[in-house]
């Protein structure tokens, strides 16, 4: 055991040349058999056997004071920080080495004039020359440039990548016979003749204004460490930044003087902001002083650190199954999300490769799959999978359990871990598995089995394809069709004929298979075989989009543990909502706090068209605002995905993406303490209502329907709304509101909340209603619906009467006719051209019940159906023929009650409600806050009026009551003061008098009310009876008549 260096740097394992120089203490060594401690100074110290020191002393730390073992580094900050070095002109050598440390690629390292100025003529300008030398960084590549008399020449070391933040040993020798720069031990020189003499200052970095002006390159940024120039090294105590107070007679600085112009001293100050590494699934991190970047060229990631997954695209139309990536396309999470949220609506596919990211941001890799989608009009959605062991694969003689046994492992084109999550992601999985035998048995049931596979549990599995775990059967053995009806599988029958045992095995908790074995093949040169083979595995659909829970109150939530983001961290989510801005205001759908720093994570969707991000770190409150041209609240999914990172933080919604960058300077990692809240604050405030699904935190699928199943307030599985239960009656249209819901009654002759209230009126003989359509409105129609609720004693009158305004070339015009006929029935009547159309309802209906009518024409006209309650409608199919005119041209007018030329005593009588033609309710305009212009009446006035119909009224719903959300008031102290306990007293006697005063209004209104609800009244039917002294006398004397009371009348208001 060697500690601080070894003897011999060529054994094996040891690749850095120089052994340690430094102090260590505290060198303790555990015995791995033992577990003893050896304290290996203090035993060398001790002088102990075994023992010995090949170099350097042992003893207190005041040895670690050794200026000889300080490098003395110095920390080059900015660009124009540079050390200035004064020695004696006219050397004819540069010797100088230190080591360097550095992030940035480019950089003057040491700089020095070889020459005085020298001017000559450009134009009328003096410009000036001068020979200097120069070595630099360039791109990571050290190089050295002289310029002597006029000619420049540039050396370069092979060496790259000298920024990379590590440690560099360099060296440079330039004399009058040689040009040498070395860096890390390997020189790179030449043979030169050079006419050298230097003048009196030296830079380590550069100021900037060095007289020759032909680079624009910048200072050395970074740390130096042991410089040592012509053998003398550079100390600390030797630099001072008083250059006025070293200055000789002629006021030129002092030959040795060194000259400090923003260096730091004694201290390598570089923040590596690489280590640990921001980047992830493999990016490399690049960096420079002030900030690092990511390269994810060769990782299938893209973002600031590679969190977020790129794009690719497939094209395996000319390849087949071969794995090949042809070009850039989203990687979704699955074939589902795939054809969820990237395939179009119309788009066919009936499958396709497609290069799949199982858990998002996490740290498993994509990977291809084959998507089966199916025929456009297929709802299919598989997942295949292959592997290098597909084709049918020949088991020979000589196998024979116990001695011999023959086993192939499956090797997947997936990672067994990526195929691991795909599996439990997925709604069912199967696999074919096929062994085709020659007199060679396989389970072999009930005895031990020759041949069987193991899943991913590394289980034998004693059933094959087709059957059930823990039978020992195949598949004929299940429905008792093998070919010997007393064993359980075709090829345990031993039969010298070729037998098949084959099937799907579905237990996707024990699949893929990955390893068959097979026996019983006999010894060598039999003629038993057998032949396997084990499918492709498919699965299908995806968990993650099952995970769906519903908000139906706003302050419910449900949460699961405080989002990290040490290095980089994403919440991915989809939702679902009706939420009304205008009644609720902003939503929050996600929030995260941090008690102690104030960190803040918020997602709040704060109109129907705009998703805020709020997120602090603490430096104050960012907000990411995005603004789509559509609405979020459109009752359809929509995709949130949210990232912070060192870099910055981003917000995308669906395609929209917007960031902030994050300032690298000053980051830190988020700290939230409280749950990671999903529906609403986590004080239960502007909460969410709608669907949320498929919520991963970095990658990982959050379980939050498992919550939901075990009951928790406003909150179910499953995406179920209100609407759900098709609230809305007489086909109202639901919109949905998640905690409630609107019906909307425009299309139907309906109003009220559930579309449930009659519009109707009561119509006197010579009540005549008239509806006028617009100039823009109905043109012609081939299918109508018409509809109508009346009730009536009289037998006669209109209930819907339709006319044209277009004269035929008969001198006819179309119409449509509903009327009372004589024998207490409707009469339905119309003509559209080609002949008068009549049927009589066979049923007296004037009876003062509720009868609704419905005319319905279909198929271009050719099919009339006539309804009447809940009798057999009647149906009547005219010929197709194609002279035939079935189209109701122009109607322009409606009728109810009667028309312009009924007498007006025979008008119709009654109610009438539900009044509809297609999607025309004149009886609904007319009793609008704001009458249709269209709609006039003469014969009295109208009022709206129910029928006697009594709308329909849905039972409260079971009140919710919230959880004891665990606040507590906290009493804080505070100081009283004289005026303050008056004021107090004051305040409670005031209280109490009004308290009283309120008990007495109190008191005096209920005495009221019962006095005038006692029941007691006066009436006059013991007139003249009241002073008879038995019973017998007061009916003699007693009013014989009626008594005297008002007659009743009736207001409606």
């Amino acid at each position: 055991l060697y500690v601080g260096g070894a003897p011999n740097h060529m054994e094996r394992g040891i690749t850095v040349r120089p052994n340690f120089q430094g102090c260590l203490e505290n060198v303790l060594y555990i015995s791995p058999s033992t577990n003893a401690i050896l304290d290996i100074l203090q035993n060398l110290q001790r002088q102990l056997p075994f023992y010995g020191l090949e170099q350097g002393r042992v003893g207190s730390g005041a040895l670690c004071e050794d200026d000889s073992l300080n490098m003395h580094s110095y920390t080059f900050k900015r660009f124009d920080s540079y050390l200035e070095v004064f020695r004696k002109p006219g050397a004819t050598s540069i010797d100088v080495s230190f080591q360097m440390r550095t992030f940035e690629p480019n950089g003057i390292l040491f700089y020095t004039n070889l020459s005085e100025p020298r001017y000559f003529m450009v134009g009328i300008n003096d410009v000036p020359d001068q020979d200097f030398l120069r070595l630099f960084l360039d791109e990571g590549q050290l190089a050295c440039t002289v310029q002597l008399n006029g000619n420049k020449r540039t050396v370069r070391h092979r060496r790259d990548n000298l920024h990379d933040g590590q440690w560099h040993e360099i060296s440079l020798l330039l004399t009058q016979y040689r040009f040498n720069i070395t860096v890390d031990y390997e020189p790179e020189f030449s043979n030169t003749r050079n006419n050298l003499s230097t003048t009196d200052r030296f830079t380590f970095s550069t100021n900037g204004d060095q007289v020759n002006r032909e680079t624009t390159m910048n200072g050395f940024v970074g740390c130096l460490r042991q410089v040592i120039m012509s053998g003398i090294q550079i100390l600390p105590r030797d630099i001072t930044n008083n250059i006025t107070a070293i200055r000789a007679n002629d006021n030129r600085p002092r030959t040795g003087t060194i000259v400090n112009h923003g260096v730091l001293l004694d201290a390598c100050e570089m923040f590596d902001r690489c280590t640990p590494n921001p980047c992830r699934h493999g990016g490399i991190c690049h960096q420079t002083w002030t900030r690092f970047y990511c390269d994810c060229s060769k990782t299938g990631y893209s973002g600031a650190v590679c969190h977020t997954w790129t794009r690719f695209y497939c094209d395996c139309s000319k390849t087949g199954y071969s794995g090949a990536v042809c070009h850039v396309s989203d990687m979704p999470l699955s074939c589902l999300d795939y054809k969820l949220n990237r395939m179009k609506i119309d788009e066919i596919i009936p499958e396709r490769i497609t290069i799949i990211d199982i858990d998002g941001s996490g740290p498993l890799a994509p990977f291809p799959v084959l998507c089966r989608y199916g025929a456009k009009t297929e709802i299919l959605n598989v997942t295949e999978i292959g592997h290098y062991h597909e084709l049918e694969s020949y088991v020979s003689s000589g196998y024979q359990l116990p001695n011999s046994l023959y086993s192939q492992t499956i090797n997947y084109h997936v990672p067994l871990l990526q195929l691991f999550n795909l599996i439990d992601r997925s709604y069912v999985c199967r696999q074919y598995i096929e062994y085709t035998c020659f007199n060679s048995r396989l389970l072999n049931y009930p005895n031990s089995p020759y041949g069987w596979w193991v899943g991913r549990t590394n289980q034998t599995m004693d059933y094959w394809g087709g059957s059930e775990i823990g039978t020992g059967k195949c598949s004929c053995g299940l429905d008792m069709t093998c070919a010997n009806p007393n064993l359980f599988c075709n090829c345990d029958s031993q039969f010298t004929t070729e037998l098949k045992d084959a099937g799907y095995l579905t237990r996707k908790e024990y699949l893929p298979v990955l390893r068959v074995e097979f026996g019983d093949t006999g010894p060598v040169g039999s003629s038993q075989y057998g032949r396997y083979q084990v499918g492709r595995l498919y699965c299908e659909g995806d968990l993650l989009y099952d995970n769906t829970i519903t908000f139906r109150k706003a302050d419910a939530i449900i949460t699961v543990p405080p989002f990290e983001a040490k290095v980089a961290g994403d919440i991915r989510f989809q939702f679902k909502t009706g939420f009304d801005s205008a009644t609720f205001g902003s939503a929050i759908i996600v929030q995260n706090i941090g008690y102690d720093d104030g960190d803040l994570i918020e997602i709040r969707l704060q109109a129907p068209r705009e998703i805020a991000f709020r997120y602090s770190v603490g430096r104050g409150t960012n907000i990411i605002t995005i603004r789509a041209p559509y609405d979020f609240n459109d009752n359809d999914w929509h995709t949130v995905h949210i990232e912070i990172n060192r870099q910055e933080a981003r917000l995308t919604v669906d395609d929209l993406s917007a960031a902030n960058p994050e300032d690298q300077t000053t980051f830190r990692h988020i700290h939230l303490t409280s749950n990671l809240t999903i529906g609403a604050s986590v004080t239960n405030r502007n909460g969410f209502v709608g669907c949320i699904r498929a919520f991963q935190v970095n990658g990982q699928l959050m379980d939050l329907k498992s919550q939901a199943l075990r009951g928790m307030y406003g909150i179910s599985p499953d995406c179920i709304g209100k609407c759900q239960s098709n609230p809305c009656l007489n086909g109202g249209r639901c919109n949905e509101r998640w905690s409630t819901y609107d019906c909307d009654c425009t299309f139907t002759p309906f109003r009220g909340p559930i579309c449930s209230t009659e519009i109707g009126t009561r119509l006197e003989a010579n009540t005549m209603i008239k509806y006028t359509f617009p100039t823009q409105g109905v043109t012609a129609t081939e299918e109508e619906t018409i509809r109508v609720l009346f009730t009536t004693y009289k037998k006669q009158g209109i209930l819907m009467q339709l006319k044209s305004d277009r004269i035929d070339e008969k001198g006819m015009i179309d119409y449509f006719t509903l009327e009372m006929n004589n024998n207490g029935g409707v009469r339905v009547k119309f003509n559209y051209g080609f002949d008068t159309f009549e049927y009589n309802v066979p049923y007296d209906l004037t009876n003062g019940q509720n009868h609704e009518i419905i005319v319905t024409r279909r198929n271009q006209g050719k099919l009339i159906i006539v309804s009447v309650d809940n009798y057999e409608p009647y149906i009547d199919v005219f010929p197709q023929t194609q002279q035939i005119d079935m189209q109701f041209d122009s109607p322009r007018v409606m009728y109810i009650g009667r028309n312009e030329t009924t007498p007006p005593e025979e008008g119709f009588t009654g109610c009438i409600s539900r009044l509809q033609f297609n999607r025309i309710f004149p009886l609904k305009y007319a009793f609008l806050e704001e009458r249709d212009p269209n709609i006039t009446w003469s014969g009295g006035d109208i009022r709206e009026w129910p029928c006697g119909t009594e709308p329909v009224k849905y039972p409260p719903e079971p009140l919710e009551i919230p959880p004891d959300r665990g606040f507590s008031i906290l009493a804080l102290p505070r100081p009283i003061y004289k005026q303050y306990v008056y004021a107090r007293n004051l305040g409670l006697i005031i209280g109490s008098m009004g308290f009283l005063l309120l008990l007495i209004l109190v008191g005096l209104a209920v005495c009221y009310q019962k006095s005038s609800k006692s029941g007691h009244y006066k009436t006059k039917e013991d007139k003249g009876a009241d002073q008879a002294v038995d019973a017998d006398t007061a009916i003699l004397k007693g009013d014989s008549r009626h008594p005297d009371l008002t007659e009743p009348k009736e207001w409606i208001l």
